[in-house]
């Protein structure tokens, strides 16, 4: 079977027929259970979930119901002596959605971009770039857009849209390091319209625009993300923007467009690695870690 949560929910059997629930407190358990798939949910769980603070008195026996009907869903009509286990097992006081490996496509996400952060700790760009691309066409829409959520649900969905919009950058920041300034540019310039305090993108914006030949523009992204920050949080542009604001104003050669050879020292000036000592942006030569 296929599990699609990367967008609206979906279930398709292996045959390609669709059994995915259309009650909505059906879609809303199943979606629960599929992003804690192989692991217990419990009863109490479920009924946060659903209706988190005033769950009715019948909350448990509805719950009850939505599992049998999950069940019929999933399960279709088995029939026979070699009918295989139902899906959705009860356990400890709660359900357990089996899924194998693949079947869900955020897990097929997951492993996608673990494979590419790896492929960027060996320096591949182009394959990292193409591999985070692959990545981002498994995504069909905001994540479970067409089912309820309650305080569970959009818990996980903000974890995994978090580590969403982190792999974006670092595939552009691959993209940059090919010297692929042009073909991003328009793809930057949205991102930031729609996420302006994210310093990963504004960074990378700024010196997409330099290598243009927009050294004015990327100064004023620059200044665009110091005055939303000042208004909107109340704090100023990391260490390392203000390092590269004041390397674009010196016209620093790191800047320039990356050769197949120095790839490696053409975006240090960005980021440092997470959790590292900040490094010497004129003589280390790490790639960025964004």
């Amino acid at each position: 079977m296929e599990f699609r949560v990367l967008g609206p929910l979906s279930v398709c059997d292996d045959e390609g027929r669709h059994r995915t629930p259309t009650a909505p407190k059906q879609r809303q358990l199943l979606s629960l259970l599929a992003l804690n798939a192989n692991h217990v949910v419990s009863v109490a769980q479920i009924v946060e979930e659903i209706w988190e603070y005033r769950p009715p008195s019948s909350a448990v026996a509805a719950v009850h119901t939505y599992v049998m009907q999950l069940r019929r869903s999933l399960d279709g009509a088995r029939r026979g002596p070699d009918r295989r286990p139902g899906r959705l097992e009860t356990r400890d006081q709660g359900y357990v959605l089996k899924l194998t490996a693949g079947e869900l496509d955020l897990d097929r996400y997951e492993q996608q971009v673990r494979t590419a952060r790896a492929t960027l700790e060996v320096g591949e760009y182009a394959e990292a770039a193409g591999q985070l691309r692959a990545a981002e066409t498994m995504w069909t829409g905001p994540m479970l857009v067409d089912v309820p959520t309650g305080p569970l649900l959009r818990a996980a969905i903000e974890v995994v849209e978090r580590d969403r919009l982190d792999a974006v950058p670092q595939r552009l920041g691959a993209e940059l390091c090919l010297g692929r300034h042009h073909e991003i540019l328009g793809e930057l310039t949205a991102l930031v319209h729609q996420y302006g305090t994210h310093e990963d993108l504004v960074a990378h914006l700024m010196l997409a625009l330099y290598r243009s030949g927009r050294q004015a523009d990327a100064l004023m992204a620059y200044h665009r993300l110091r005055a939303r920050l000042r208004e909107e949080l109340g704090t100023k542009p990391s260490a390392r923007l203000e390092r590269l604001h004041t390397h674009m104003l010196s016209g620093h050669p790191r800047l320039e467009p990356p050769s197949s050879t120095r790839c490696r020292q053409s975006l240090n000036l960005l980021a440092e690695r997470a959790g590292s000592a900040p490094r010497d942006p004129v003589h280390d030569d790490g790639l960025v870690r964004i």
